[in-house]
């Protein structure tokens, strides 16, 4: 009171608030002429700016307008004045001051009393408005999973009730209210926590709605329920686009050739072909189909083995149950699986920039996925154990924990496998929270729905009836395990769980170690204590000792050594990567302007696409999932509505996901596009069919394949006649079998499997890799050769030289598509990469113990294990030449590189190794027929 007693700026600011609505002439002009006029009046104001009069200010200077009414955050005067830097010097205006200026803006800049009678009253911010400033800003220590100092900010109640320092806000007095004080007074929120939080303090428009919020009296949040939850209109006619109606099973149509349908599948398309005067192409031939479907079921091809007892089989059906040992084969899960990891968006490695660290058990993941391919989990288990398995009964101190347990939280690192640079403070603030929600959202929605949402994050879909509002209700769904107002970072996401086998197994490794590192510790600490104690600082780090006294780096730097040594032997403590729920109450969700994290609008509620919710579905319900779970409901609501049998979208997308990896394009082309903008399905009654057919039988993927593979169109020859190029040129009819490259896993994997390298151990942690000095990223392999490519350690910053080069996809965040290119690199990685010429060598060198001298037998082995087949006599004349003329060359090559070798038989090595490098380069050994 002494201040305002004294200054007669403050009496204006104290009649501002006290008496007649604040305006040009009896307020902020006094403050003006104080304070700017000196520097900004008439003709040769500075920056041309003159602050005489409420029109000059408005029309502003060079900058343009000074003031913006009603919009304090993009007034520029207000900004200057606030930040001290008008006017120059010590005299700044006072906080009461600049708050008479902030006050006549917010009531829209009126010249005198009159005109601020007419203006009308100043808008006191509602809940929804100042909730998003709390959520952003104080959240994280003042939420669901902490309350310092028994703060709680989410709801208005519990600011009224305050914490230890009392009520957090006083109704009507913003001045009086805790929160702005501490705010203003920049200890909230406090800045040793900003950047371990991932956060920045309110800007001054937020301030400044806090306050007028407090000002208006706090009020309630308005009655009639908190979310906004109806969309935009989506008509009807919206609805009956045909891929958001459920699928309808259709007779299958008669056909003039009955004899050539195999099965159902096959009368769906010659129907097609019939109409064009086209029919099937002639059947492949029997070690051809042979090759195909082991490449097709197990990425691999079959071994000479296996290829003798299929020779011999005799029987007109050999080949079906050929198909049923190959889905019984454990390489089955693993080739199919990685067509799911790739839906999926799976690494092993977090993939941001060159933060790009080892995500240690995402491997758990992975294995999930291979044992459900193997043994055939239905389709609707499947999704539900990935999207929320968590949520699908207890699993906190559960005992004895099972592999069965463990596999069902893993599934849920479905939801964990995009980038997350969120460990890094720095990389942690809400808007990367935000894409990392983003960003699973399209994994689930490209992936199971067959849908781009994207788009629909800052604007209405362009094509697709999917609103914006539509979007933000999905993404809710994931909101309360990805709270982007609460955040866990993935370190802080770790789930301590594994069978008590694996933590004993553990800690047997790790017991004996951590004993020698600690006394290897004890042994440092002595060393160092007379040092300690003559610094006078007992908290003195090692480090800092060395540094300090140059005499004790000889004893303690080896010590510290020996201790880091040790330390890199430790196992780390098992846990699972995966998603729950971080139960309490969920923050709102908001449907957030131009995609913008931090300009949000209205609340929503969770919620699923309106377009989909048809007559026919039970609606999207999250209720408790079991009872006394913590946790919302809100996945596992999502997995049962998805995994309805008349789901319009679910069968369908799988379906063409399993037909598109046989035939090599979708029945709808654009496998993650189902929309209006992507492409229409080549034989909409065939993609119904199947998909009923599909739930039919039980969601077996298994059964699927059974009846596509067993079909007289996959049993076609990739031969075409000129009709059926004519007619048919890009094969859209499936006029005959498309040949195919294989993709860089079945290259990679086939070539293990030829030379003898294949160690076909499943599952655990992946194996490791290693970058050569001539830049070639390569797998390590161990004493029992190479494990599979699913199995190699997956970094999104350094991937495996030979997959780049043959198109493995970059996870960003996943891959519906395989794409396929044919450039130079490939065949030069495969002619010059040093990875294939040692397995050949490796397996020039195991046909040699097996063969003997016998040159043309090893040539027909070498035939037989990459090509499966025996050569015909053209093949095995020019190889024999060839490898005649490799032994007149080698032995010059050796005597350059090591004189002291034994020549003679190293030269007949290194022959028998360029041809088989030779047929690991051929076409027939990278497409399959």
């Amino acid at each position: 009171m002494k201040l305002r007693s004294t200054v007669f700026p403050l009496l204006a600011a104290a009649s501002a608030l006290l008496a007649a609505p604040v305006n040009f002439a009896d307020h902020v002009a006094p403050l003006m002429k104080a304070r700017c006029a000196a520097c900004h009046t008439g003709e040769k104001a500075q920056g041309k700016l003159d602050v005489n009069s409420a029109a000059a200010i408005l029309r502003g200077g060079n900058s343009g307008a000074a003031v913006k009414p009603r919009r304090t955050p993009d007034s520029l005067l207000l900004a200057k004045i606030t930040t001290g830097q008008m006017p120059p010097g010590p005299a700044k205006l006072s906080a009461a001051e600049v708050d008479v200026v902030r006050q006549w803006i917010d009531a829209g800049a009126p010249a005198d009393a009159q005109a601020a009678a007419s203006q009308p009253v100043a808008h006191v911010p509602t809940e929804n408005e100042i909730l998003p400033i709390f959520q952003i800003r104080c959240l994280e220590c003042h939420g669901k999973r902490q309350q310092l100092g028994g703060l709680d900010l989410r709801t208005r109640a519990s600011r009224l009730k305050g914490g230890k320092s009392g009520p957090g806000l006083v109704p009507g007095d913003p001045s009086a209210s805790l929160i702005i004080k501490r705010i203003e007074a920049g200890q909230m929120p406090p800045m040793e926590m900003l950047r371990e939080h991932s956060i920045r303090p309110p800007t001054t428009s937020e301030v400044d709605k806090l306050k007028a919020w407090i000002a208006g009296g706090a009020p309630e949040p308005a009655p009639g329920g908190k979310f906004v939850s109806a969309a935009p209109v989506v008509t009807e006619k919206d609805k009956q686009f045909w891929s958001f109606q459920p699928p309808r099973r259709t007779a299958p149509p008669v056909v003039k050739s009955a004899a050539l349908a195999r099965n159902t599948v096959d009368r769906f398309l010659l129907a097609r072909l019939e109409a064009k005067s086209l029919s099937f192409a002639p059947e492949a031939d029997k070690l051809k189909l042979m090759r195909r479907a082991h490449l097709d079921l197990t990425g691999m091809p079959p071994t000479p083995t296996e290829v003798a007892a299929y020779i011999k089989d005799t029987r007109p059906d050999a080949y079906e149950p050929l198909i049923d040992r190959l889905l019984e084969s454990p390489h089955y899960g693993e080739r199919w699986g990685r067509y799911w990891l790739d839906l999926a968006g799976y690494a092993d490695s977090e993939g941001f920039g060159q933060d790009d660290g080892v995500r240690p058990f995402m491997w758990r993941y992975r294995d999930y996925v291979i044992r459900s391919f193997n043994t055939d989990k239905r389709y609707p288990q499947f999704l539900t154990e990935q999207i929320a398995g968590d949520e699908m009964g207890p699993w906190k101190d559960v005992k004895p924990v099972t592999q069965d347990l463990v596999d069902r939280i893993a599934a849920t690192g479905f939801l964990r496998t995009v980038p997350d640079p969120t460990n890094a403070t720095e990389r942690g603030f809400i808007q990367e929270r935000m894409n990392i929600l983003a960003d699973e959202v399209e994994v689930l929605t490209s992936s199971v729905m067959g849908l781009t949402v994207g788009c629909a994050r800052c604007h209405n879909h362009k094509y697709d009836p999917i609103p914006q509002r539509d979007y933000y209700r999905l993404s809710a769904i994931l909101q309360t395990s990805y709270d982007p107002y609460d955040w866990l970072s993935p370190k802080k996401r770790e789930i301590a769980l594994a069978t008590d086998e694996e933590f004993a197994a553990v800690a047997k490794h790790n017991t004996p170690i951590e004993a020698d590192i600690k006394r290897l510790e004890a042994k440092l600490d002595d060393v160092a204590k007379p040092l300690r104690e003559e610094a006078k600082d007992p908290k003195l780090s090692i480090d800092a000792l060395i540094k300090r006294f140059p005499d004790f780096k000889a004893k303690g730097e080896p010590l510290q050594k020996e201790i880091q040594a040790l330390r890199g032997k430790l196992k780390p403590k098992p846990h699972v990567r995966g998603l729950t729920d971080t139960g309490g109450l969920p923050s709102t969700s908001y449907l957030l302007h131009r995609g913008d994290a931090t300009m949000m609008t209205e609340p929503v509620d969770a919620g699923v696409p309106h377009v989909l919710q048809t007559a026919g579905l039970e609606p999207y319900r999250p209720a408790e999932p079991f009872a006394g779970a913590n946790s919302s409901g809100r996945r596992l609501a999502l997995a049962k509505w998805l995994t309805q049998p008349d789901h319009p979208l679910t069968a369908r997308v799988w379906v063409n996901q399993v037909w598109l990896r046989h035939f090599g394009r979708g029945i709808v082309a654009s496998p993650s596009n189902f929309g209006k903008s992507g492409v229409a399905p080549s034989h909409p009654e065939l993609l119904d069919w199947l998909a009923t057919e599909f739930v039919q039988q039980g969601w077996s993927t298994k059964a699927l394949h059974r009846l596509i593979m067993t079909s007289a169109a996959y049993r076609q020859s990739s031969s075409a006649s000129a009709e059926a190029i004519a007619a048919d040129p890009e094969n859209i009819l499936v006029s005959r079998m498309p040949m195919r490259r294989l993709d860089a896993d079945a290259l990679y994997d086939s070539v293990l499997r030829a030379t003898g390298r294949l160690d076909a151990k499943p599952f655990g942690p992946p194996e490791q890799i290693e970058t050569r000095a001539d830049k070639e990223v390569v797998p390590k392999g161990g004493a029992d050769g190479y494990r599979r490519s699913v199995y190699v350690l997956s970094k999104r910053q350094s991937p495996v030289t030979m997959f780049d080069v043959f198109d493995q996809p970059s996870m960003t965040p996943n891959c519906i598509e395989r794409r396929q290119s044919t450039v130079a690199t490939q065949a030069l990685q495969m002619m010059n990469g040093t990875m294939v010429w040692e397995h050949a060598k490796y397996m020039a060198g195991r046909i040699i113990d097996e063969t003997g001298e016998d040159a043309g037998e090893q040539i027909r082995q070498a035939f037989q294990r990459t090509l499966g087949r025996a050569p015909r006599q053209a093949e095995f004349d020019a190889l024999s030449d060839s490898y005649a003329e490799f032994g007149k060359l080698w032995p010059g090559r050796l005597a350059r590189d090591n004189p002291q070798a034994p020549r003679s038989h190293l030269a007949k090595w290194m022959s028998l190794t360029t041809v088989c490098h030779t047929l690991l380069n051929s076409a027939e050994f990278a497409y399959v027929d």
